[in-house]
């Protein structure tokens, strides 16, 4: 087996196209130009056939390398027991439990969690006319988007360039921002996005505004993507509810942590 680093996005969308596409929301909207070009993508050859992938991103506070697996974990040990030297310091990263125990068993690891990717697969629930009071919300109002974050969903990852897709909505009480979802991935060309940042404030939550504000996003993406994706950890067992009950199916388990690696010297084949 040979590790090359992938130029031509072409090669991985041949690579992703008949995988369950909820499991790699987030790789197939990196294949996009805007997200491509802050990608390192790592791939384990045998001869010309591409065996299993590793996504570096590099547009973030800390790099995300997106390494779960979800089917062959004997070809991912192997990728990243290749790559594990070129890979920063710090990271954080999607990973199966295996390959992340037997890679990096001897790095420092924070404390990891388990999520579960979800898939909308039925649609009924969203094509009712039940009223609903979520908005659109857009970049004019990352203030609030901002405001209500760091108190109810503290350290998450808000792209302000995704935000000003206007794929936001959110419920207001007096003036004041209370419940949140928007996108984490985005692709009309791939036809993927992924639901994230959905919080409440809370002195609001166990109300149901969590279940509206997807409701509404969901609504306005199903019109231009067809596989619309998220991922949950499998300990909220409320959010699962909640998705489950909008029409949104589990599919692939993966753990994140961020990881502080220790390497050692070796070369790569461009």
């Amino acid at each position: 087996m040979e590790l090359r680093i992938i130029h031509n996005p072409s090669i991985v969308y041949e690579y992703l196209k008949n995988k369950p596409r909820f499991n790699y929301v987030y790789q197939f909207s990196n294949l996009t130009i805007r997200e491509w070009e802050k990608v390192i993508c790592f791939g384990l050859f045998d001869h010309s056939e591409l065996k299993e992938i590793a996504m570096l991103s590099t547009n973030c506070e800390i790099p995300v390398l997106l390494a779960a697996s979800f089917e062959n974990l004997q070809y991912n040990i192997e990728l990243l027991k290749k790559i594990k030297i070129y890979l920063p310091a710090q990271f954080y990263t999607h990973i199966d439990r295996e390959v992340l125990e037997e890679v990096f068993s001897q790095n420092h690891i924070s404390e990891f969690e388990e999520y579960v990717n979800m898939g909308l697969d039925q649609y009924h629930e969203l094509d009712n006319n039940h009223e609903n009071i979520a908005v659109r919300l857009g970049f004019n109002d990352l203030t609030d988007i901002k405001d209500l974050i760091s108190v109810s969903y503290p350290g998450a990852w808000l792209d302000d360039e995704l935000v000003k897709l206007n794929e936001n909505f959110g419920i207001y009480d007096d003036g004041k921002l209370i419940s949140f979802a928007g996108i984490h991935a985005y692709s009309e060309e791939f036809e993927v996005a992924a639901v994230a940042h959905v919080t409440t404030h809370p002195d609001y939550r166990k109300r149901g505004y969590g279940e509206k504000v997807v409701k509404a996003l969901t609504n306005s993406l199903k019109n231009k993507i067809k596989f619309i994706g998220l991922n949950v950890k499998v300990d909220n067992l409320p959010a699962i509810k909640c998705y489950k009950k909008l029409g949104f199916k589990k599919y692939g388990k993966f753990v994140a942590c961020v990881v502080d690696n220790i390497s050692e010297n070796a070369s790569v084949k461009e």
